[in-house]
């Protein structure tokens, strides 16, 4: 009678379980159809004849926002592209300081001003799309320096960073640096975001292969340091345990660093590659942890190639993958600028173009 109860329980707990894996496989197929057909996406090649026109150009840059290091390097790149071109007569900036309204405006402003071509990084992906597709009906292409990646139809091509590549390559780094096992939280970008969505899928992807590491809390630093410090310092006193932390933006990682190495638990966290800003390798130099997983400015300058292609009526790649390289932490040296500020990135910019 015993025996056949254990046999009872032990088959409840089989169809339990493959009830469980039932629900999850549709959540998993999805996610890999959803890559599998943004990577088919990625590879269009784009008939850009509809946007040919002779020069001079003037540019116009729909920043989300520009009180960010990178973007400040980014704008850097799009300018130094531009000087490379006599047909490019102007480059005109707004700053949307993180107001998805405001970017709507700008592009709009940017629309009446009748630019040659519009180079964006959004703060929400979506709110700027339709203001997006009315500057490509007026045949003004658009494309996107640095954000992830969109194939919405006011997205005419993306210079981007592959944030579900990036996302990955961190994770699995962190998860070899913590032996597989532990406790850890993530640390991301702007809620709504390409990249923060990218990202944490990207994460969870890794984590479903190692179940001994438990993802305690997903936060939004909003590649702000300070803010990524603030966060950090809540969950210091929420969790008493933390073994490691998933933050792919150096600027975030150096904040979250502090806020540890202020509780005295620095020791005991392991912190996953962080990118180049200037701040996270001098950190990365100085611990001999983490590393870096690239995130390039040269997005800008790609992006400002892809646009004046598109003015010249070539066709043109729907995504254009700038890649990221892993940087080991022996070899941060090699990047880190220890005389320059912590905001400040590694990058190819020629002197007169880098920022003051």
């Amino acid at each position: 009678m015993m025996f056949r109860r254990w046999i009872s329980k032990v088959a409840v707990l089989a169809v339990a379980a493959s009830s469980v894996v039932a629900l999850l496989m549709p959540t998993m197929l999805r996610a890999q159809t959803d890559r599998a057909a943004q990577t088919k996406q990625m590879a269009e090649m784009v008939n850009t004849t509809k946007f040919k026109k002779p020069g001079p150009y003037t540019i116009g840059v729909a920043a989300g926002y520009m009180s960010n290091s990178w973007v400040v390097f980014c704008l850097q790149h799009i300018r130094y592209e531009a000087s490379l071109h006599k047909d490019v007569k102007d480059v005109i900036v707004t700053d949307a300081a993180f107001n998805p309204a405001k970017q709507v405006s700008d592009i709009e402003d940017l629309i009446a001003k009748n630019v040659s071509l519009i180079i964006y990084w959004p703060v929400d992906d979506k709110a700027i799309q339709p203001a997006l597709a009315k500057a490509v009906a007026k045949g003004i292409p658009t494309v996107n320096a640095g954000g992830g990646f969109s194939s919405a139809e006011g997205t005419v091509s993306n210079a981007f960073i592959d944030q579900w590549t990036l996302g990955e390559m961190v994770a699995r780094h962190l998860v070899k640096d913590m032996g597989g096992k532990g406790k850890i939280f993530a640390m991301l970008p702007i809620a709504g975001t390409t990249a923060a969505v990218d990202q944490l899928a990207a994460l969870k992807f890794v984590l479903k292969d190692h179940p001994n590491i438990e993802l305690l809390s997903a936060e939004h630093g909003d590649w702000n340091r300070a803010k990524a410090k603030q966060i950090t310092e809540n969950l210091l006193q929420r969790y008493p345990r933390i073994d490691g932390v998933f933050s792919p933006a150096g600027q975030m990682s150096i904040g979250v660093a502090e806020a540890f190495e202020e509780a005295g638990r620095l020791k005991g966290v392991v912190m996953s590659p962080g990118d180049e800003y200037n701040g996270w390798l001098k950190w990365v130099v100085k611990h001999q942890q983490g590393g870096a997983v690239t995130f390039p400015t040269r997005a800008g300058q790609e992006a400002t190639k892809l646009g004046l292609k598109i003015l010249h009526g070539e066709p043109v790649p729907r995504g254009l993958i700038i890649p990221s390289e892993y940087i080991a932490p022996k070899d941060a040296a090699k990047f880190a600028e220890m005389d320059k500020p912590d905001d400040w990135w590694a990058s190819n910019l020629p002197a007169q173009f880098k920022p003051k």
